[in-house]
């Protein structure tokens, strides 16, 4: 399923990284990669320095994934920092944005779609709880590819399992695209496109994932009703507030079959 765990090399996975802010991190992770893909140093922080003045690259829960494109670079590399302390990642905003974790993208400025996959792909990764709760306790290369050898076999469960996870990615992947439309139609300071094409390539890499069915079910039920998903919370269905008959709590929790709540129609999923 996912293909990026095998780009993951151990020569690209930069240990006790001694950085204070993004500046500095950038600073010191073009160092690192350079070393690793006989690539320039400036071109590289350049790369990334053009692409986080779009937008920040924080994506929560303690990751960061700044990317760039380098013309002639011919080819796709994941780079993995672990930082000896969290840091303000985005340290002009109101917000304290905390990160530990640093994945790093870089790729041929000629080749977008390799690009926006393997971006798309590592944002899917990063934001499964369970996969990232493994990936957060990582400090070293070896904790993290045994982390990843658990994402690998964990990519035997349930098939019903995975298409829930896609769909709640899917709905997260289209609150992302609004939200950046939204921006964009009431700042005068308008951003590149590229964010935007990001996010639809990931919803693109996503909707691939799952099962026609289930995907015009989910696509029939947001067209008439907005969202498709709801929550399951104390028995209750969180979009009616309409409870839920336990059996069927565990048959969804069990994620043999999709279910739908009886009342409002939108698709059941559970965290717990």
């Amino acid at each position: 399923m996912l293909k990026i765990i095998d780009k993951i090399q151990k020569e690209h996975v930069f240990e006790n990284l001694d950085v204070t802010d993004k500046e500095s991190l950038f600073q010191a992770l073009s160092a690192k990669i350079s070393a690793a893909s006989s690539q320039d140093a400036t071109a590289i922080s350049d790369a990334l320095h053009k692409r986080e003045d779009e937008y920040t690259t924080n994506i929560g829960n303690g990751v960061a994934v700044p990317h760039g494109r380098i013309k002639g670079y011919g080819r796709t590399d994941i780079f993995v920092a672990f930082l000896n302390a969290a840091i303000n990642y985005d340290s002009d905003s109101d917000e304290h944005t905390p990160v530990k974790i640093i994945f790093a993208i870089l790729s041929d400025e000629d080749d977008p779609k390799d690009y926006l996959l393997n971006l798309s792909q590592l944002f899917f990764l990063v934001n499964q709880k369970d996969i990232l709760d493994k990936i957060m306790h990582s400090t070293t290369y070896v904790q993290l590819e045994e982390a990843l050898k658990n994402v690998k076999a964990m990519d035997e469960k349930y098939e019903v399992e995975k298409q829930i996870k896609f769909l709640i990615e899917l709905e997260r992947a289209d609150i992302q695209i609004r939200a950046y439309e939204l921006y964009s139609a009431t700042h005068s300071k308008q951003k590149s496109d590229a964010v935007l094409d990001e996010y639809k390539k990931y919803k693109e890499t996503l909707s691939a994932k799952i099962d026609m069915n289930v995907l015009e079910t989910y696509t029939r039920i947001k067209n008439s009703k907005g969202d498709a998903l709801s929550k399951i919370t104390d028995c209750k269905c969180s979009a009616c507030n309409v409870a839920i008959p336990k059996m069927t709590v565990n048959e969804v929790r069990r994620q043999n079959q999709i279910i739908l709540c009886f009342h409002c129609g939108k698709i059941l999923f559970a965290t717990d």
